[in-house]
């Protein structure tokens, strides 16, 4: 790997940004070569990234949450401001920080980022590269596809608002917090409450199969290869780069098979008949009269009775440290 010319996206107003919002001036004082731009928008960072294609930059560094991470994605593949793909790196900067629990560059700290830009000056870095699909979603109306890495409906749509509401208390905890939510949604079955966890009707084509209508709890596509506590709840065996689960109703067996499919390992209880479905796709069809949540941000289609499509228009390529 040789050097890189470095440029960096600073989100203020994201979750840890917005706490310790001084953090890293001291470490970028150091840098000046570097050019850092302060984004809140989309449009804010379609501009900075013009300007970082302008000087030639080939490193992005994305000092912001989920949202601001999805929203740079979205733009360098639907805008495609560089002639050609360059690297991003990523710090935990947001609430969640579900993408950089994957492919993140290190911890949020200033020493993380300095020994970045050190390494990123020198001939020989101590970097190492992980290229990761991206998922993209096409809408039936006239309106811009998303990009992102992590897709959820069902139980994982009403989570992630249960998440917003409580973001100065359970929401603050980042991925402990996603945990404790996850806790809640679990006992919740286990009881046998459907309070917040309706089944959604969904119909779901899965590649070249045929459209299948049924009643789903939860639904969930990602190119990530960890989620939130490291768990990696999918266990399909194809070469898709899509990983998609779902969990249909009514289902048989979960706390038996839970602590296996969490890991990402098959288990000989969670089949179709039962409810369970793990799938590598290239392509997705998905339509359903519910919102969604792509990187922890939540949206819906005007359209629902056509379906959104899911797929991967290509990779991008994730600049980390080497940890001792």
């Amino acid at each position: 790997m040789a050097k890189m010319r470095v440029g960096i996206l600073h989100n203020p107003l994201s979750g840890r940004n917005r706490r310790k919002p001084n953090l890293f001036q001291e470490i970028l004082s150091r840098y000046p070569e570097v050019t850092c731009a302060e984004v809140n928008t989309p449009a804010d960072i379609l501009h900075a990234l013009k300007i970082f294609a302008q000087g030639q930059v080939d490193c992005v560094v994305v000092n912001g949450g989920d949202g601001t991470i999805q929203a740079t994605m979205g733009i360098l593949f639907h805008h495609q401001p560089f002639a050609s793909m360059l690297r991003l790196a990523v710090l935990p900067a947001g609430t969640a920080n579900l993408i950089a629990g994957d492919v993140g560059v290190g911890k949020f700290k200033p020493q993380v980022l300095g020994q970045f830009l050190s390494e990123a000056q020198s001939s020989t870095p101590k970097l190492f590269i992980e290229t990761r699909p991206i998922l993209r979603i096409c809408f039936p109306e006239e309106r811009e596809p998303l990009y992102g890495m992590f897709f959820g409906a069902g139980a994982i749509y009403h989570g992630t608002q249960m998440g917003l509401q409580t973001k100065q208390s359970v929401g603050r905890l980042g991925e402990w917090g996603a945990g404790l939510i996850l806790l809640k949604f679990l006992l919740a079955l286990a009881m046998g409450s459907r309070k917040g966890l309706n089944p959604i009707g969904v119909s779901v084509t899965a590649g070249e199969s045929p459209p299948v209508q049924d009643e789903y709890l939860l639904l969930m596509v990602t190119t990530l290869n960890r989620l939130f506590l490291g768990m990696n709840p999918f266990w399909g065996t194809s070469s898709g780069p899509l990983r998609y689960t779902s969990l249909r109703v009514p289902y048989r067996y979960l706390w038996r098979v839970l602590p296996t499919l969490l890991r990402g390992s098959a288990h000989a209880l969670a089949i179709g008949n039962h409810g369970y479905m793990s799938e590598n796709l290239s392509e997705i069809r998905l339509r359903f009269d519910s919102g969604f949540v792509l990187d922890g941000e939540v949206y819906s289609s005007s359209k629902p009775e056509e379906p959104l499509i899911l797929d991967c228009p290509g990779e991008l390529s994730f600049v980390r440290l080497y940890t001792e």
